[in-house]
């Protein structure tokens, strides 16, 4: 098991790797600012919540569920729709694009940050792991 999800983890670094990238040439290009990161903050901070929320409802957790729950809802998935709106000639979906990649970026950097600080809020919670 421990094989598949760094190889999962692997495949979700190169993700981020890829939207890090695309994120420093739209800021060159004058296409993300400021507003589209903080945007992207708050996108990534309510996902991020109702994640939470989930795991608090359900009550217990499968002790590799938020190595594979977490990547999977707060970047391969938010990557894949960035991936298909981004040349769309609609305006407001290519801004929402914008906007999911910088969630991309903002996820990258806080799950790196304080995932050891989540896992201990499951444990305090009395979120119940299985294996």
């Amino acid at each position: 098991m421990g094989m598949i999800i760094i190889l999962f983890l692997a495949g979700v670094l190169i993700i981020s790797v890829i939207s890090f990238i695309r994120i420093f040439i739209y800021i060159l290009d004058k296409q993300i600012g400021l507003k589209e990161i903080l945007l992207g903050m708050i996108t990534s901070v309510i996902i991020f919540g109702l994640i939470s929320l989930s795991y608090i409802i359900e009550g217990q957790a499968s002790a590799f569920s938020p190595a594979f729950r977490l990547p999977i809802i707060m970047v391969i998935i938010p990557f894949i729709i960035h991936t298909l709106t981004e040349k769309s000639k609609n305006t407001k979906l290519a801004y929402f694009s914008l906007v999911l990649l910088a969630s991309i970026g903002v996820t990258t950097i806080l799950g790196i940050a304080l995932i050891d600080l989540w896992l201990g809020l499951l444990d305090h919670l009395g979120i119940e792991k299985y294996y």
